[in-house]
């Protein structure tokens, strides 16, 4: 009778054991939601990477360096953190040369996939060749085809050139060609050189 008193405890006291070990365990194990992917994160993240997109016919079209940088699958769109987009074009010299015509700098950037580019924060567009007739644009946002260079923007913009500053609320231009045409609220500064 004893013996069956003292058995009984022992069972409860281990079950009470293992009880209290099952729920430690489970609180250590993350929850399976939280290791299911959701649509909405990226299908991969890099720190401090470097993408090249070369043309079908094999020529470089842009080089992107960023601090961060998310891809997502599904729409097929990549997310920049502090991006550079390197543009190239032919070297006037050389025709089977290609040259980087332009940086492109920003806090945040989404390429998508068809090559489109947008621009967030701080937007700095800089002309890398000496002869170029726009030397700098910057604005706080910015749309930029890859494949053509066409540029939007559709909040304040200053371009600056060969002697002259102009700012307006918005613009449309192409880098390639360096076009830019400013609209709305555009003012102009000319530099005038005394010779």
């Amino acid at each position: 009778y004893m013996n069956s008193r003292w058995n009984i405890v022992l069972v409860v006291i281990a079950l009470a054991v293992l009880g209290w070990y099952y729920s430690l365990n489970q609180h250590e194990e993350p929850d399976l939601t939280a290791r299911i992917q959701t649509s909405d994160s990226p299908d991969y993240t890099a720190n401090k990477m470097e993408t090249t997109l070369y043309s079908i016919d094999g020529r470089k079209q842009y080089v992107a360096t960023a601090d961060q940088v998310e891809y997502f699958q599904k729409s097929g769109d990549t997310l920049f953190k502090s991006p550079v987009v390197y543009l190239f074009e032919t070297a006037k010299t050389n025709p089977e040369e290609l040259v980087r015509s332009w940086k492109l700098s920003a806090d945040q950037a989404k390429i998508t996939d068809d090559k489109i580019l947008y621009l967030d924060n701080n937007v700095a567009i800089q002309s890398l060749l000496p002869e170029s007739k726009i030397h700098s644009l910057n604005t706080s946002s910015a749309v930029v085809n890859l494949t053509t260079q066409d540029i939007t923007s559709d909040t304040m913009v200053s371009v600056a050139g060969q002697g002259f500053t102009t700012t307006g609320k918005s613009m449309i231009g192409n880098l390639r060609q360096q076009v830019a045409t400013l609209k709305e609220q555009v003012q102009t500064h000319y530099e005038i050189k005394n010779n």
